[in-house]
């Protein structure tokens, strides 16, 4: 076997071991496909956020989608393995590519499931990764309710929606 075709794992996690969520940017609907019918999604490893560890994956919904479906998380799934591998060991078809031979995070996934309440953006931004908790991402309003940045600063914004002022994270 050469190298591409070793596939490592990273690390094991048991589905619902804990409430550490990845909301993860996805720009193409294949790929949502993917995620469905095939239960993985796939990460540069250049590109890779500094913690990509998490039991849970969230997917942020870019433009490419439909309108009813885009600039919004509506879906996640519990993270159960990550491997590393090479983006053509993930798309065969895809050996031309540029990147066919860089590494990837391939992260296996359970079912998608879908948001109570999606979660929208009501400015477009920039996104490509959000760590965040299981209880933000169940409660979150619109997309800069996800961030943490500490106590007091959620008391602070807790109190400017409370007054409904405009403003954002």
């Amino acid at each position: 076997m050469d190298e591409h075709s070793v596939v490592q794992v990273l690390r094991e996690i048991r589905p619902g071991s804990g409430e550490r969520v990845l909301v993860a940017v996805m720009n193409d609907p294949r790929d949502l496909a993917i995620a469905r019918e095939q239960h993985w999604y796939r990460v540069p490893v250049k590109r890779a956020p500094k913690r990509v560890g998490a039991d849970y994956l969230a997917l942020y919904l870019t433009g490419a989608f439909p309108p009813g479906e885009r600039h919004r998380v509506s879906w996640y799934a519990p993270i159960l393995a990550y491997r590393l591998t090479t983006r053509v060991d993930l798309l065969p078809g895809e050996a031309k590519h540029p990147r066919a031979q860089e590494q990837y995070f391939k992260i296996e996934i359970g079912p998608l499931q879908r948001l109570a309440h999606p979660i929208p953006s009501p400015k477009l931004r920039r996104i490509t990764f959000i760590p965040t908790t299981m209880e933000r991402l169940l409660n979150a309003r619109e997309i800069g309710d996800l961030w943490d940045k500490g106590s007091g600063q959620d008391e602070l914004w807790a109190a400017i929606a409370a007054d409904e002022t405009l403003a954002e994270r």
